[in-house]
């Protein structure tokens, strides 16, 4: 007898499918977990579920509405092809009447082959939609994935594979002071477990905070300056070296820069070479000279163009052979210009596109935005001193076009106002925003909950759906697209305005399917 689906367990079974020969092709073994380490788990409340298959080859989605004990014979058959993901969505009620969502779970893409079926089973968990679920431990069920070192302006980078680099930042002592890291986490929400490394390189070369962190051709990560903070008297060091991160091997590699370098900006192009932008150098004051970077040669080239800019965003576009340069501040004012680079077969060199944001604004986030050939520029502060209590929250967006031959700036949908946060873009073209800083009702610049979900919308610039806050509030964290669709929260601290706390743990955020 094949066994249940179990309601209240961490895991549930696995639907030990032997392949079956059909029609269009062969129906997978399927692995469908259910995990939650506290609150509501992902089948409380369900009952049909819908198994919805996609990929390469298939004009239209192969569904299935089956009842929520998941019978082997339920899951459908696959044809061959790649790319293909099964999702499996879980409703209160008939889902073609007025059943709603609760959870949803989908595959990392998979091939299916021309004879038989792949011979590990196809693997989907289960998460609660719209809300931010804590991760639970593989090795511990009903216990929370935690962070090894809680950090704050550390990094988080995307493998090939689905596992996040976490490397460096800071933490906060019991004193209530920063304490730069040297470690480097790796974390696999797949498989709901860290390898901690405490020092990567020896002698503390990752210990860095407020660096940026760009993933290589080769799979490999180049983490570009920094700072850190001496543990005994405090002293600041801006640091003039870059290192690259090998998962394989999990060691590093050294390198140095041009210039030192921290609180920059960074985008990485087609062919590998980061260009850095702004930030503070090793006299603590703004440096205005860009820096071409490759890594894979651990060398550096200057790029001869002032750009003084802190707070800057960087995103590449027209897939990644041109770098925009959005927002920013000198200090004395904000900046509206957007600037583009690409390589000219030496360093980078600016693009002659002229458009100005309707609002300047420095610490904002820039994300690819519906069909991608846009950009949605979210928040930020419209003051151009570093943020403190008088900083002034931007609480709206703009839509950037730059690939048409005139490019645009339009007005965007209306957000929570509020500079430092993250937003992430989402497959179909939606964008989640989570965390930043605001003025608190004393109009002191704290830390913020704030979490909404951006829909473009036909010949509008789209809507905004406030969801449930993260908690704790928190800025300098990291958001985390992962191939399942869902978004990865780690770290970050939560600042009241009188004090800091650190703001642990990792938590993952299910968005409901837009169609």
């Amino acid at each position: 007898m094949w066994p249940r689906l179990l309601r209240h367990a961490p895991l549930a079974a696995l639907l030990a499918i032997a392949p079956a020969c059909g029609e269009s092709g062969f129906a997978p073994q399927v692995q469908l977990l259910t995990t939650a380490c506290e609150g509501l788990q992902p089948l409380d409340g369900v009952t049909h579920l819908r198994l919805r298959v996609t990929g390469e080859g298939l004009a239209t989605p192969i569904e299935r509405i089956t009842p929520v004990d998941l019978r082997p014979e339920d899951v459908p058959e696959i044809p061959p092809g790649a790319q293909r993901v099964l999702e499996v969505r879980a409703y209160s009620g008939e889902p073609s009447s007025a059943g709603s969502v609760i959870s949803v779970g989908r595959s990392y893409p998979f091939t299916m082959p021309a004879v038989g079926a792949p011979t590990e089973p196809v693997r989907v968990t289960l998460y609660r939609v719209n809300t931010f679920v804590p991760l639970e431990r593989a090795d511990s069920p009903g216990t929370c994935l935690e962070l090894t070192e809680p950090r704050a302006g550390h990094t988080a980078t995307l493998l090939p594979d689905g596992r996040v680099v976490l490397a460096g930042g800071f933490r906060v002592t019991d004193t209530g002071q920063p304490e730069t890291l040297q470690s480097i986490e790796i974390l696999d929400p797949r498989e709901r477990k860290i390898t901690y490394l405490p020092d990567p390189g020896g002698l503390g070369s990752v210990r860095r905070a407020l660096h940026t962190a760009s993933l290589m051709l080769d799979g490999r990560v180049a983490l570009v300056g920094g700072e850190t903070v001496d543990p005994l008297d405090g002293h600041l060091t801006i640091l003039g070296t870059g290192v690259v991160f090998d998962p394989a091997t999990e060691r590093v590699q050294q390198f140095n820069l041009g210039r030192a370098r921290s609180r920059h900006a960074a985008a990485i192009d087609i062919a590998g070479r980061i260009l850095t932008v702004g930030g503070i150098g090793a006299d603590s004051l703004l440096l205005a000279d860009p820096e071409g970077v490759e890594p894979a040669a651990g060398r550096t080239f200057p790029v001869p163009i002032a750009v003084p800019r802190m707070g800057a965003s960087l995103i590449p576009f027209q897939e990644s052979q041109r770098i925009a340069v959005v927002g920013g501040s000198d200090g004395s004012e904000v900046s509206r210009d957007v600037l583009t680079f690409s390589f000219n077969g030496v360093t980078f060199v600016p693009g002659n596109i002229t458009v100005m944001l309707r609002q300047g604004r420095r610490d904002a986030v820039t994300t690819p935005y519906g069909d991608g050939k846009r950009l949605l520029v979210v928040g930020g502060y419209s003051s151009a001193g570093t943020p403190d209590d008088s900083a002034r929250p931007v609480g709206a967006s703009e839509l950037l076009d730059l690939q048409s031959d005139a490019p645009t700036i339009s007005q965007g949908p209306t957000i929570v106002g509020r500079g430092e946060l993250c937003a992430v873009a989402l497959p179909g073209g939606r964008v989640l925003t989570v965390g930043g800083r605001r003025q608190n009702g004393d109009g002191l610049l704290a830390s913020s909950g704030s979490v909404e979900l951006i829909t473009p919308t036909d010949g509008l610039t789209g809507g905004v759906l406030g969801m449930l806050p993260v908690q704790p509030a928190r800025y300098l964290h990291t958001c985390t697209p992962l191939p399942d669709g869902s978004v990865l929260v780690s770290g970050g601290v939560d600042n009241d305005g009188r004090g800091t706390r650190p703001a642990s743990g990792t938590y993952l955020f299910m968005p409901v399917p837009r169609d």
